[in-house]
């Protein structure tokens, strides 16, 4: 894997350093980009299809094949294979094998594959501007191939670089194009020059109106020729100030000569096209005014040598001003971001660094490099791919996140994560990234298991004594029949089928026993992190019947259950559900037990979307006063030292988690506690 993966860096690093990629004609540079790859990743074929205008088809440009018989101009047509399109345009990278491939493949597979006898292939889009242009094919005829995440991220970024490649192809041209039509401008333009002067007065009325300084400079003489709104603008009445460079000079802010004038010396040399700065220019009353300067030598000598330039000068204060306050607006954001006391980061729309709070740096930083402008990097997170995609889904305007996400970061770390992803907006509306919060809450996690252990245990300690009870009957059971064993041996009248039945009666009393402690041991065992099961209700109140049963018969509490008469099985922790029971059954217990005639029930009621369970005593019901604190964490109507007040709390906050609801109801005739869990959804199983 790690000669792979540094194969793959190498092989990318050639290609951001080759010149003769980029110096070579396009079907050349397409054979060498064909070539490293095939060398690459071990395959025999290399390809790049091109999208039609219409997008209906794509054509083969080149076909790279490592025996040297190079193939080009092939169509497929969308119809051919819709599947295949759909997914290429969808996809990051779609990987294919003959072996084991999406059936939807399958008129693909058929019409491209088995003709030519590939076996597997990788292939990737190609964009350019935004827009899929291509793909890349990268595909195997000598065996069955498993691509991994490298060749997947090689096969990716190999697209991108056929994409840039198209796009540094496109833009020469361009540039050829424009400098073709720029040649042919200033050859034309000296034969408009009358024209010009012609439409010279129009022109000087339309930049007054518009307010735009204009200037004419004779190099030669040195003269200089400024306009009515040139002087103006600076607060001048027209020829205040003398005509000539040195006027120019004089308004000019000393700390913008330099850049200015080494603006146009350039220009006048040739080597730019036209003429552009921006300065700062002081008015008469000492104010500072941001201009933008433009011009252009419009006559020059036989030799080269300029003879006579002209420009115009554009009052840009309000734009320089503008642009100030959106750096301020962003220093001010990223300064904000750092200092939050969140763990939080800025990102763009490529996941890179615009800003991160010092909380973030400190618990990510020890995991991954973090730098502005640099990539986050999700690998070290487990389900990588579920993260890019949460990331993806926040661009287009979802806001994702999760109270609670246990999440594993390094092979011996896991961390609680409650994390919010959601975009942030430019000023013109679009989505520019996002904003990535993730809080690690272990510590209070932890804190939350410890504490709904410590109330499990609580409530275990609080039916220990019947509990004992339960136990010490049946071992006065065996031991009263181990006696009578002994006797009938001294007596020597101890016979077979006697001995039997006495054995089968200790041994059911013996499983008697065993059900019991393994009740306690389920339940007292920490559950929190357990995966969820599809569980039986039944055979939940059953189990957390065996701990308690005795205590409520011992004291004389009439016990009515009942059960769900089908099979009421949900998605769950069974020992966390167990507890919440354990806790209904307890409370009551201790409530009722000092009325008159105590009796308790638990009903079970399948309804259509959920499952209810029902604890009911013969209490009279609890105070209005009392029940808008039940469920509040210390709140506890016991005498000190019986309950903790984090029963009810945990117990809800246990249901909840499992989707459902636990909630007193007010409107029965006795004490009631009712469980709400929703049902399993079959179609998800």
């Amino acid at each position: 894997m790690v000669d792979k993966f540094v194969q793959y860096h190498s092989t990318k690093t050639w290609f951001a350093k080759n010149t003769e990629i980029y110096s070579s004609t396009r079907g050349r540079a397409l054979e060498l980009i064909g070539q490293k790859i095939c060398e690459a990743m071990g395959i025999q074929r290399f390809g790049i299809w091109m999208f039609t205008p219409n997008r209906e088809s794509i054509r083969e440009e080149l076909t790279y094949l490592t025996s040297g018989k190079h193939t080009h101009d092939t169509v497929m047509t969308r119809k051919e294979s819709p599947i295949y399109f759909r997914k290429v345009e969808m996809e990051r990278v779609l990987s294919i094998n003959v072996l084991d491939f999406d059936k939807d493949l399958l008129q693909f597979v058929e019409f491209y594959m088995k003709p030519h006898n590939i076996h597997a292939l990788l292939d990737a889009p190609i964009f350019s501007d935004g827009v899929c242009i291509g793909v890349i094919c990268c595909e195997t005829t000598d065996k069955s191939h498993q691509w991994d995440m490298n060749d997947h991220n090689f096969a990716a970024a190999c697209a991108d670089f056929v994409g840039r490649f198209f796009e540094s192809e496109k833009r020469h041209h361009y540039e050829q194009e424009l400098k073709h039509q720029i040649d042919h401008l200033e050859n034309d333009l000296g034969r408009k020059l009358e024209d010009l002067n012609t439409a010279k007065f129009s022109l000087d009325l339309a930049l007054e109106g518009a307010q735009v300084g204009k200037w004419d400079w004779n190099i030669k003489t040195g003269e200089l020729n400024l306009n009515h709104t040139w002087y103006s603008r600076l607060g001048y009445e027209y020829n205040e100030l003398p005509q000539e460079l040195a006027t120019f000079m004089k308004v000019l802010h000393p700390d913008d000569v330099k850049k200015t004038f080494d603006a146009l010396n350039e220009h006048l040399k040739g080597k730019t096209p036209f003429y552009e700065t921006r300065f700062r220019m002081i008015t008469k009353s000492g104010e500072i005014q941001w201009c933008l300067d433009r011009g252009s030598v419009i006559k020059r000598s036989p030799e080269g040598e300029p003879l006579v330039a002209t420009g115009v000068n554009i009052n840009i204060t309000p734009i320089i001003q503008l642009e100030q306050s959106l750096i301020l607006s962003e220093r001010q954001l990223k300064a904000m971001i750092q200092s939050l006391p969140l763990s939080v980061a800025m990102l763009d729309r490529h996941f890179k660094y615009l800003a991160y709070s010092s909380k973030w740096e400190q618990e990510w930083g020890e995991l991954s490099k973090i730098m502005i402008g640099q990539s986050i990097d999700i690998q070290v997170l487990d389900k990588e791919e579920i993260w890019v995609d949460y990331l993806t889904w926040a661009l287009s305007g979802e806001i994702l996140s999760k109270e609670e996400d246990l999440v594993q970061v390094t092979a011996d770390v896991q961390v609680w994560l409650k994390w919010v992803i959601q975009p942030w907006q430019l000023a013109n509306g679009e989505i520019g990234g996002v904003i990535f919060m993730a809080e690690n809450i272990s510590q209070r996690k932890e804190a939350e298991i410890r504490i709904s252990q410590s109330s499990k245990l609580s409530a275990l300690g609080e039916m220990a004594g019947g509990i004992a009870h339960e136990i010490n009957n049946p071992l006065s059971i065996i031991k009263g029949y181990i006696d009578l064993l002994k006797r009938h041996s001294l007596r020597k009248t101890l016979k077979e089928d006697l001995m039997l039945q006495y054995i089968d009666k200790m041994d059911l009393t013996v499983a008697r026993i065993s059900k019991i402690i393994n009740g306690m041991r389920r339940f007292s065992r920490e559950s929190s992190l357990d995966e969820k099961v599809i569980y039986s209700l039944n055979k939940i109140i059953d189990e957390t019947l065996d701990i308690c049963l005795e205590r409520i018969n011992n004291n004389g509490m009439a016990l009515d259950v009942k059960y769900f008469t089908g099979d009421a099985s949900v998605m769950c922790r069974p020992v966390e559900i167990s507890q919440v029971l354990l806790n209904l059954i307890n409370n009551s217990f201790q409530a009722a037990i000092k009325l008159p005639h105590p009796w308790m029930k638990i009903e079970c009621e399948d309804q259509k979307d959920f499952y209810q369970i029902r604890v009911t005593d013969c209490g009279p019901g609890i105070p209005p006063a009392i029940q808008t604190k039940l469920f509040q964490p210390f709140f506890t109507t016991k005498d000190i030292g019986v309950g903790t007040g984090l029963g009810l709390s945990i117990s809800r906050g246990i249901i909840e988690e499992h989707q459902g609801h636990l909630n007193y109801v007010d409107d029965a005739s006795n004490t009631t506690f009712e469980i709400r869990l929703p049902k399993v959804n079959k179609a998800d199983n």
